[in-house]
């Protein structure tokens, strides 16, 4: 039980490190204009920031609208 509880923890500080440093390229790109991707990226973060669904659906989601365009 012991090994299980510190793997467990382990893996969901790296998730945590992961989505933080994904959440943080996502607002870089939101916020920078002279993209191309700029209007992916900010559906993605708007989605996501109202809580209108999780980031995983949110990034499915706007990539199908876009692919669609």
């Amino acid at each position: 039980m012991g090994v299980a509880e510190i793997m467990y923890w382990l893996y969901k500080k790296e998730y945590l490190k992961a989505k933080a440093k994904y959440l943080r390229e996502l607002i870089d790109q939101k916020n920078d204009l002279t993209s191309l991707n700029e209007p992916f990226y900010t559906c993605v973060y708007e989605k996501w920031n109202s809580g209108e669904m999780p980031l995983s659906e949110a990034n499915t989601m706007c990539s199908l609208k876009f692919q669609q365009n």
